[in-house]
C-alpha cells in the first residue's frame, strides 16, 4: 500500500517577506515568514505568521533530519531499517518511531487491517520500495502467498519499559513502512514545533500532505487544491478537481494515477497501492482519496487505506467516524469520472 518515497534531507531554501495589508495592529506586527526545500524524497513548504523574528531554520532542519533518521527505509542505518533487518528493536518512548508506530496501530484497528505498516516485503517485491525499482516481469504468485504470510503487524510484540519500548518481529522477514502516515506525521510534527514557538497561524505541507492553523496574514482561512487524478496534474489551480479553504484542519490524499508501472508488451498497470489482505497491487474504481482530519498523519494514513479497500467500504468508514472527513474520485460503470465527498469537504468547498 504505500510507495511514498524516503531519501534523507537534500535541500533548503529560507525565504522571508513582509505580510501585506491586515485588519489589526496585531496583525500589521505580523511578518509572513517561508520556509522550503526538499525532503523524503519529495519537496515540502512552510508558510507562517510570526512577530518575534525568530530564525527557526536550525530547528526545522534538525526536526526533518530526525525523522528520516527514525522513520525513513532510505536510511540504512534509521531506526525502522535496523528493525527490518534485526529480530528486535528498542527505542525511546518518545521517539518518531513510537509515535509513528502507535498512530499506525490506531488507524489499523479503525480500518480492520486494511492500514497495515507491514506491507514492505510486498511494496519491495512489485518495485515500489527502497529496493530496485522495477516492474515484475513475471508475477510469481506462490512467492507473493509467502509475502502475504509475512504482514502480521498486529503481532509484533510490544514489551514496554519505563521509557523505552522493544519491538519484537513474530516471525523472521516481518518488515515496517510507515512511509504512508510519516510524511503526514512530520507534518504535524513542525506545526507542534511552530506552536511550542507561540506560532499560531501556519501553512505546512510536504508532498501535498498539509496541516493548517490559523489564517494567512490577509485573515483569510488557508486554501489549497485536490487536483484532478491525471498523471502530472500536479499542484497547479488550474488542473485543481476542488478548490478547498482549510483552518485548523489536516489534509491527505492518496492516489494511483501517479505512481505505477506498466508493462511494455500487456500495457497493464501496476499501482503504488498494495492490497495488504490480497498481496497485490489494488485494482478498483477509486482514483484517488482525500482526508481531512485534525492531524496529518491520521488523514494520511486513512487516504492509503481507502485506495486498498475501494469506495464502498471507505465510505461506509468515513460515515460512521466524526474525527474524518472524504472525498473521493472515482470511475462509474460506465467509466465516467465521479466523484463523492462527506459535508466536511462541502462545507470547505470553494467551487460549489
Amino acid at each position: 500500500m504505500y510507495s511514498k518515497f524516503y531519501a534523507p534531507l537534500l535541500g533548503l531554501l529560507w525565504l522571508l517577506s513582509s505580510c501585506g495589508n491586515t485588519a489589526t495592529q496585531e496583525k500589521n506586527a505580523l511578518v509572513t515568514e517561508r520556509f522550503s526545500g526538499e525532503t523524503m524524497g519529495t519537496t515540502f513548504s512552510i508558510t507562517y505568521l510570526d512577530s518575534t523574528h525568530q530564525d527557526l531554520e536550525q530547528a526545522l532542519v534538525q526536526l526533518l533530519i530526525d525523522i528520516n533518521k527514525s522513520v525513513s527505509t532510505y536510511v540504512k542505518d534509521s531506526e525502522i531499517s535496523m528493525f527490518n533487518q534485526q529480530d528486535s528493536l528498542e527505542v525511546s518512548n518518545e521517539g518518531h518511531f513510537a509515535r509513528n508506530f502507535e498512530q499506525a496501530q490506531q488507524v489499523y484497528t479503525q480500518t480492520e487491517g486494511w492500514f497495515n505498516p507491514t506491507v514492505m516485503p510486498l511494496v519491495n517485491y512489485w518495485g515500489f520500495g527502497y529496493t530496485e525499482k522495477k516492474r515484475v516481469a513475471q508475477v510469481d504468485s506462490s512467492l507473493v502467498d509467502s509475502l502475504v504470510k509475512l504482514v502480521q503487524f498486529e503481532q509484533i510484540a510490544l514489551q514496554k519499559k519505563e521509557t523505552t519500548t522493544l519491538y519484537s518481529k513474530p516471525a523472521k522477514g516481518v518488515q515496517l513502512d510507515f512511509s504512508a502516515i510519516a510524511k503526514g506525521d512530520a507534518v504535524d510534527e513542525i506545526g507542534r514545533l511552530l506552536e511550542q514557538r507561540g506560532i499560531d497561524n501556519y501553512f505546512v505541507e510536504i508532498g501535498g500532505e498539509i496541516r493548517t492553523r490559523g489564517v494567512t496574514s490577509s485573515d483569510f482561512a488557508w486554501r489549497t487544491a485536490i487536483s484532478q487524478p491525471i498523471k502530472g496534474a500536479g499542484k497547479s489551480t488550474a488542473s485543481a478537481q476542488l478548490l478547498l479553504e482549510l483552518k485548523d484542519k489536516s489534509l491527505a490524499t492518496s492516489g494511483n494515477y501517479e505512481n505505477y508501472h506498466q508493462d511494455p508488451v500487456t500495457k497493464q498497470k501496476y499501482a503504488h497501492t498494495i492490497n495488504p489482505k490480497t498481496g497485490y497491487p489494488e485494482r478498483n474504481s477509486l482514483l484517488s482519496a482525500s482526508v481531512l482530519a485534525s492531524d496529518c498523519a491520521i488523514a494520511d494514513a486513512f487516504a492509503t487505506a481507502f485506495m486498498a479497500m475501494g469506495l464502498e467500504r471507505a465510505w461506509a468508514i468515513v460515515n460512521n467516524n466524526t474525527a474524518i472527513d472524504g472525498y473521493f474520485i472515482y470511475l462509474d460503470e460506465q467509466g465516467e469520472l465521479q466523484e463523492k465527498m462527506t459535508k466536511g469537504f462541502e462545507q470547505l468547498q470553494l467551487n460549489n
